[in-house]
């Protein structure tokens, strides 16, 4: 995949940080027991799960709805910011995906050249707000996943969140 830039609105859970800040956990600089060939999250262990098992397919959408997950940014992304422009690849197809991770591990040195600011969100707030691209997850690694942007509006219709009312049951359409 090449990176082309295009503008999308994610809604960061948590202030970003420069992927370059020493503070911060570099990719490629992970825990000494970081090894990419194993999962690292719950998400991950989902994920290899259903690639085993595709009856599994939505329990992954599920999990991946409701983990945190990074996305790349050339710009600090902040509560104040505006629009949010995370980092673009194209498939060969040349069709637009956003490249997230599950972990700052997995996040490849030259895409942190290009956009050095890591966001953190929740996958549900990437469907919710990502419009004629699809998402890639862990670009190029076993662990991860590619959904198109039909995929990705047929998630936000088939995984939309039940609204209750103020007794905590299901909400009625109105009429």
């Amino acid at each position: 995949m090449t990176e082309t830039p295009q503008p999308n609105d994610p809604q960061p859970t948590d202030q970003d940080a420069s992927l370059q800040d020493p503070s911060q956990q570099q990719p490629g600089e992970a825990a000494a027991d970081f090894d990419p060939s194993e999962p690292q999250s719950h998400l991950e262990e989902t994920l290899l799960a259903g690639q085993q098992d595709p009856e599994k397919a939505g329990e992954v959408i599920a999990t991946f709805l409701n983990s945190e997950i990074f996305f790349l940014s050339r710009e600090e992304v902040t509560e104040e910011s505006g629009d949010v422009s995370p980092l673009i690849l194209q498939n060969p197809d040349g069709e637009p995906r956003v490249a997230l991770f599950s972990h700052l591990g997995r996040v490849p040195q030259q895409y942190i050249s290009e956009a050095p600011f890591g966001v953190r969100v929740t996958g549900a707030a990437v469907v919710q707000n990502l419009n004629g691209a699809g998402l890639v997850l862990n670009p190029g690694h076993q662990i991860g996943f590619d959904i198109p942007a039909e995929g990705v509006e047929a998630i936000r219709s088939d995984f939309r969140p039940v609204e209750v009312d103020e007794n905590g049951q299901p909400a009625q359409p109105e009429a």
